[in-house]
């Protein structure tokens, strides 16, 4: 008698258990699948005067965000650009101040060569911010477009593979 309900019990516990994990695997449906699929890659960059390090090179094309950490001693921001351009070949125009001297050069965000993705504005040293975009498979140069910053070397470029 102890050993029947014993044995009932286990299997009781053991149909219990079957009964949740189905629907474990029913919750995990194709919707789950595609949330997996379609999961957001993302990118540490870190700007320093005058450098921009990436996390990494190359992501899959989608929604990426973008988290960029400013180490240096001076304002930075940054700028997201689709180009074939090599990141040290963008073109560049004459910056000038209110009094219309020229300080230096940034880079001509306008120019055809080059399609303007998005930007983060400028933003003070020991801080961060995050960026969430939409990436299309291509080359893109993330830099600082602070007169001077990008003459300097403050450019990196990535791909955005299928």
């Amino acid at each position: 008698m102890l050993h029947t309900r014993l044995i009932i019990r286990l299997l009781g516990s053991l149909i219990v258990f079957l009964l949740v994990l189905s629907w474990s695997f029913a919750g995990f449906g194709q919707s789950t699948l595609d949330q997996l699929e379609n999961a957001e890659e993302q990118i540490i960059i870190i700007l320093e005067d005058f450098t921009v390090h990436l996390q990494k090179a190359q992501v899959k094309a989608g929604w990426i965000t973008l988290t960029v950490v400013n180490m240096g001693m001076s304002t930075h921001e940054l700028v997201i650009l689709k180009t074939d351009l090599n990141s040290a070949e963008l073109p560049r125009k004459k910056s000038k101040d209110h009094n219309g001297i020229i300080i230096g050069h940034t880079v001509n965000e306008e120019d055809a060569t080059v399609k303007k993705i998005d930007e983060i504005e400028e933003f003070p040293a020991g801080t961060r911010q995050a960026r969430k975009v939409f990436l299309m498979p291509g080359h893109y140069v993330l830099f600082c477009n602070i007169s001077g910053h990008y003459d300097k070397g403050m450019h990196a470029s990535f791909h955005v593979i299928q």
